[in-house]
């Protein structure tokens, strides 16, 4: 079966954060993030990476390791081709999640099925509370996702009394 070539398009986007979050030596106020859209005929895939800041994988750095592959979508790259032809990378991890989305729109089946997966259904899990004033956080910590996750992880700051205190205030 041919497919109509796939076009790429993508934006740079700062999405604001509802308060700042602290860890030891920097405080964010917003995430950078890429986004990014595939085309074929009527069909699209949309993928989105955020990449990790420690690792200077950065969306700003982004457009340029996808636009080498503008003419290699066109003419079918696949999933595995990207995953053997790029590093591991939050571009490539954007790309690939449309690329699946695509495949599971031409294949009118859920990506989860493609993969041979079980239905998603939720889970439990880990819940990070950036460092702040202990009492805040914890409120935060009894309050919406953190009260209902299954380990709470905290920033700290190095400042050992007041962490000290986070702790504290937390348990």
């Amino acid at each position: 079966m041919t497919h109509a070539p796939i076009e790429l398009n993508y934006q740079l986007q700062a999405l604001a954060l509802r308060e700042p979050f602290a860890i030891a030596g920097y405080t964010f106020t917003e995430m950078q993030s890429l986004q990014l859209q595939l085309r074929s005929g009527p069909l699209q895939g949309r993928g989105e990476a955020a990449g990790v800041y420690y690792l200077q994988d950065r969306p700003a750095d982004m457009p340029a390791q996808l636009e080498g592959l503008r003419s290699a979508l066109r003419e079918g790259l696949g999933r595995e081709q990207l995953r053997l032809g790029m590093p591991a990378s939050g571009a490539r991890n954007a790309l690939d999640a449309a690329l699946w989305a695509l495949e599971a729109q031409r294949a009118g089946r859920p990506v989860w099925q493609l993969a041979g997966l079980s239905a998603p259904r939720p889970l439990r899990t880990t819940f990070t509370l950036g460092a702040a004033d202990p009492g805040r956080m914890a409120a935060s910590a009894g309050a919406g996702l953190c009260a209902q996750a299954l380990a709470l992880k905290l920033k700290l700051t190095g400042e050992t009394d007041l962490d000290i205190e986070r702790v504290r205030a937390v348990r």
